[in-house]
Parts: structure tokens; C-alpha cells; sequence
């Protein structure tokens, strides 16, 4: 199989319809790439082996083909961490190897889906990506219903503690930042008393549009219940989530909202490792500071402390 880079290997559709295929090699793979591409599959990237993880939070594909001679790889490593990462990625490895029953015995016993030789199997690779991306959009399909929020289409507060398990975790190992806003609807309950629970709703439903329309693909946005929702902002420090955070506030404050007119919100923030090291803290850390904007006077921002600042007669500034 040639190398071969062109603009559509390396530049994903943004139809979400379409399969997403991260490669692990040590170079481009151009036929692999233009193949998967007419059966409506992406290759959203091709990665070294020590940037694989990295690679995955950032393109969250539904298979990954790794050559197993690639620098650097080994793997069971690779396989233990799709593992691990708890979305349940499939792993195909192709190379050029005899696809020996001895070879294909130890892909499996690694954690891997198959082995393919190349370029004999090369269309028998192309058909198996196939099935199994397909696979993996039906049980994404699946999940997605079982972990979205009946009214606003967000996350619901069982994948969002997911979410926030897999970033610490992602915090843990490999040192990535990730920040927490933690938003409050001002006033929900004048609102509902006012005009009525279905234009609360409405409001509700019209604010989540708003959070979900600033989430990046790799960000969790997520209802928690009542007014109170949720944004987990993946790989950022907690300065750039500040300015995240007020930017959020102010699209809601300017959206003239159905039926009620403008509405605003209190966020409060925590980041991790900034002023949280736990999924624990770090929610209880967002919770105080959301308490803090509020008690502040609402429709503000609150960031809570640094660790280093967690003394005695140090309390969360507003942004």
C-alpha cells in the first residue's frame, strides 16, 4: 500500500452521519483512506503511537487500525487503552505480516478485533471497518437514548458522571486540564409561577440549545435537573474556561427568549488541577463557586479558588 496524503484524509466531513476511522501508523495511508472514504468513512487522523490517546479525545472515532510495526507500539498496550477509555473502540490491526493463524491468534489475545495483511487483505480490511463502524454508530445510536435528557436533548447526569470520571482520569494519566461550569437558570421559579411550567420549560429547552451550540465535539453538555445544568470543558485550563464561561453567560443574557423575554444565568467555575483533583471536588468546588454568583447577585461568574489558595479567609472571586 503506497503513502499517499491528501486534503480529505486529513480534514473529517462534518456530516456526523458518516464513520470516523483514526489510523496509528508511522505515515499516511492514501488508498486506505480513499477506500474507506466512498463507503461514507472518514479517517479523522493519523497518528503516532505515543499521540494515540490524545488523537482519540480529540476525534472520538468509531474504529482504530493500527500497524502493528508501527514506532513505538505495542499492541496490547493500545488495545488496553481503547479499554480503558470507556467507550469500547474497536482495534484492528494490519501490516505486513502473514495473516497466519498464529498471528491472527495473538492480535485477538491482545485485546484486537482481527489482523489483516497488507496488501493482500486489503479489501477484507475495508469490508471489516465497515461492519464494525457500523456497528459502533448502532450502539452509540443506542447509548445516546439511554443518556440523553427527555426535554432539552443534553446529556443526561448519568453520562455527564461518566464524562467527568473519563476527563479526570484523562487529568491522571497524561496531565490533560479540563474545567467545570456549573450553571443555574436565575429566577426559574418566578418564571414558572408567572407564566406557567410550559414556558419554563420552554426556557429551559431554548438555554440548553444555547449550551449545546458552544460545546466543542469534545466538551459535555448536560442537563443535571431542574434549572441546573452542566458543561464540561475538556482540555482547558481554568483561565481560558473563564472566558468560555462569560461568553456563555452573555449569549443567554442577549437571547430574547420565548414567552418570557431575557433570561440570564450564574455559572460557577472549577478546573482541574487548577482548584479541584477529584470528579469530588471538583463538582463541590463548581458548586460553591456557583454559589457564590448567586449569592453575588446572579447573572455573573464566579471561579472558585486555587488550591494553593484554599485557606482559611480566602474566598472565590467573580470574574
Amino acid at each position: 500500500m503506497t503513502a499517499r496524503a491528501e486534503k480529505k484524509t486529513s480534514v473529517p466531513s462534518k456530516d456526523r452521519s458518516r464513520g470516523r476511522v483514526l489510523l496509528v501508523a508511522d505515515e499516511e495511508q492514501g488508498l486506505l483512506a480513499d477506500a474507506l472514504h466512498l463507503r461514507r468513512i472518514d479517517v479523522v487522523g493519523v497518528s503516532t503511537a505515543t499521540a494515540a490517546l490524545v488523537s482519540l479525545q480529540r476525534s472520538r472515532p468509531h474504529v482504530v487500525i493500527a500497524n502493528p510495526h508501527a514506532q513505538g507500539l505495542r499492541d496490547n498496550e493500545l488495545a488496553r487503552m481503547l479499554a480503558q477509555s470507556g467507550d469500547g473502540i474497536p482495534l484492528v490491526l494490519a501490516g505486513s505480516a502473514p495473516a497466519t493463524i498464529e498471528m491472527r491468534k495473538s492480535a485477538l489475545t491482545a485485546g484486537a478485533f482481527d489482523y489483516f495483511e497488507l496488501p493482500r487483505e486489503f479489501d477484507l480490511l475495508v469490508c471489516r471497518t465497515e461492519q464494525l463502524v457500523a456497528l459502533r454508530q448502532k450502539i452509540d445510536r443506542l447509548r445516546s437514548d439511554a443518556d440523553l435528557d427527555a426535554l432539552t436533548g443534553l446529556a443526561n447526569r448519568r453520562r455527564f458522571r461518566s464524562a467527568l470520571k473519563g476527563e479526570l482520569e484523562r487529568w491522571r494519566r497524561h496531565g490533560t486540564p479540563c474545567a467545570l461550569l456549573y450553571i443555574d437558570i436565575d429566577h426559574l421559579k418566578q418564571i414558572n409561577d408567572n407564566y406557567g411550567h410550559l414556558v419554563g420549560d420552554m426556557v429551559i429547552r431554548q438555554i440548553a440549545q444555547i449550551l449545546s451550540e458552544a460545546s466543542r465535539d469534545n466538551d459535555t453538555a448536560a442537563r443535571l435537573g431542574g434549572e441546573e445544568f452542566a458543561l464540561l470543558l475538556a482540555g482547558i485550563d481554568v483561565d481560558r474556561a473563564a472566558v468560555a464561561a462569560e461568553r456563555l453567560r452573555e449569549a443567554i443574557g442577549r437571547k430574547k427568549m420565548e414567552g418570557v423575554g431575557h433570561v440570564t444565568v450564574s455559572i460557577g467555575l472549577a478546573g482541574c488541577p487548577a482548584s479541584a483533583n477529584s470528579e469530588r471536588s471538583l463538582y463541590a468546588a463548581s458548586d460553591e463557586a456557583l454559589y457564590v454568583a448567586k449569592n453575588g447577585g446572579r447573572d455573573r461568574v464566579a471561579v472558585a479558588p486555587r488550591l494553593q489558595e484554599n485557606l482559611p479567609g480566602v474566598e472565590s472571586a467573580d470574574s
